[in-house]
């Protein structure tokens, strides 16, 4: 009995010690102890089913080694990440060029052989669902510390043009540009001609307004010389539904810098005219900004999306505007806030017609923002979305994935090591929480415009919508759009739908055919082609 007594003592006195070494601990630890402890709640509450049909959930997915700089979801499902040489002069040198096709079903990537540096060129989508990418690299620019002459030596542009075959998995070599560019924008316009404006030229020069137009039957370019219109470099452009290109005001930096010669408005290609769209809220802090085409498209609403000041200064904006193209005299009013001011944030519509907004950084290239909040245009207004995992800034990118969920690929933060994100991050909406999807079990491969249309559903349909998909590059997507299929019967499961006539509301290309219940809760994606 005092053997057991003396051990009981022995123990209480060692858990006595041991108590208060951990309060030591604590004390001594205790932001550490506390952010520790933040972060393990913060995991618990966003696996836990109600937090999740409210905001959704963000897994890591992948690591797939490439430094993309552009994403593309082609017809296939997969997705194209080019790299080239990555901001990365020790590639660059090497001609170490880079492309992987990541297959998101069986999540495996393949390298594809890259016979140019993509490294910030353009693209669009043509009619048959291939990809065109135009410019490229030809050299990396010269710091002035670094420069025999002291001046700085900006990058240079190349003439390259290639078409991604997503069949063969291949590049294939078009004519060259006429023009060399660096951070250009492409666009497809409705007969399927692809218009190229803007970028650095083969000396690193600003391009002086000359616009040229790609031909998909004869695979080459021609220099349109009635076309003039100087941009500010990856001027986010959009097909609007009569026809001219509405130019938002976002852009990723390089060229004429006051706040008159990034004024938003529509270009009509017919006469060279441009109609300026005032109103835009901190007009000189939108570059690094988002654009997109809220949906329906019929409504032809764009929203703009934070942004920042030119250069590598650290302002940084939350505002949203928005803007109705089918006014007459078309105007930005302000939208809401974002939770926190940003540059480079990710935009991506949704099959439900909400928006995610998620990423960016308060900084340039810095202080990445772990936030992410849904836009609904039916109430303008955000709701918080669950945070992301990993920070994204410049080079990132973002996709709507024929499952309905958003891939996220990139980011390129300022650092010593030039350090590159290659983590891939999946969010899945609070949409996929809210029970059963609906199943398309039959629609139509070719649709034509202003035709009528049948699809079989599992379920009964709320709305129907086309979504084509994006090709992401510095916060500038110029394919994305979601585009509504009015509903006009639906018995025992088949759902006839009306195909908008317009070909500048919906050009030809292949699209996610997304069906969605009265729970907002889509179906996986049909592809269909529209001709």
């Amino acid at each position: 009995m005092m053997v057991s007594s003396q051990k009981r003592r022995v123990r209480r006195r060692r858990l006595v010690q041991l108590s208060v070494l951990l309060a030591l601990i604590i004390a001594g630890n205790g932001p550490f102890a506390a952010s520790w402890a933040s972060e393990q709640y913060a995991e618990w509450q966003s696996n836990q089913p109600d937090y999740m049909r409210t905001r959704g959930h963000w897994d890591i997915v992948a690591d797939n080694g490439t430094r993309s700089i552009h994403a593309a979801l082609l017809r296939t499902g997969k997705v194209l990440l080019m790299a080239g040489s990555g901001n990365d002069q020790a590639n660059f040198d090497a001609g170490n060029f880079t492309t992987a096709l990541w297959d998101p079903v069986a999540n495996t990537f393949t390298d594809v052989y890259t016979p140019w540096d993509v490294f910030c060129a353009g693209h669009a989508f043509l009619p048959n669902g291939n990809l065109l990418i135009a410019g490229g690299t030809k050299k990396y620019e010269i710091l002035a510390a670094d420069s025999p002459d002291g001046k700085k030596h900006e990058y240079q542009g190349l003439k390259d043009s290639y078409i991604f075959n997503p069949d063969t998995e291949r590049y294939e070599k078009t004519a060259d540009l006429v023009h060399a560019r660096w951070y250009p924008t492409l666009v497809t316009l409705a007969d399927g001609t692809v218009v190229s404006v803007s970028g650095l030229d083969e000396n690193g020069d600003i391009d002086q307004g000359n616009t040229e137009l790609f031909s998909p039957a004869t695979r080459t370019w021609q220099d349109s010389h009635y076309l003039k219109k100087i941009f500010p470099t990856y001027p986010s452009l959009l097909l609007a539904a009569d026809g001219r290109l509405f130019f938002s005001g976002a852009n990723a930096g390089y060229g004429p810098a006051e706040v008159a010669d990034r004024q938003p408005g529509l270009w009509n290609l017919a006469d060279n005219s441009f109609q300026p769209v005032n109103g835009l809220p901190e007009p000189e802090i939108n570059e690094t900004a988002g654009t997109i085409l809220l949906a329906p498209a019929q409504d032809q609403k764009v929203m703009f999306i934070a942004g920042g000041g030119v250069g590598d200064t650290q302002a940084a904006s939350a505002r949203t505007a928005i803007v109705d193209l089918s006014a007459p005299e078309p105007a930005y009013v302000s939208g809401p806030n974002l939770t926190l001011a940003k540059r480079y944030p990710g935009a991506v519509v949704l099959p439900d017609d909400t928006v995610l907004v998620s990423g960016g950084s308060s900084g340039y290239r810095a202080k990445d923002s772990l936030t992410a909040e849904i836009y609904h245009p039916d109430t303008n207004s955000f709701t918080p979305a669950a945070d992301p995992h990993v920070g994204r800034d410049y080079h990132s990118e973002y996709l709507l994935l024929p499952d309905g969920r958003v891939a996220v690929f990139g980011s390129n933060p300022l650092s010593d090591d030039n350090f590159f994100e290659t983590r891939v991050e999946v969010y899945s909406p609070p949409y996929l929480y809210k029970g059963e999807r609906p199943v398309v079990s039959e629609a139509p491969t070719e649709i034509t415009r202003g035709a009528a249309i049948t699809v079989k559903s599992s379920q009964p349909a709320s709305k129907v919508r086309l979504i084509r998909p994006g090709a992401y590059t510095h916060v500038t997507d110029t394919e994305q759009r979601s585009v509504a299929l009015p509903i006009t019967q639906q018995t025992g499961g088949s759902v006839t739908l009306e195909v908008p006539e317009n070909p500048n509301l919906l050009p030809s290309d292949w699209y996610m055919l997304f069906v969605t219940n009265d729970e907002g809760v889509p179906s996986v994606a049909t592809w269909v082609h529209v001709g």
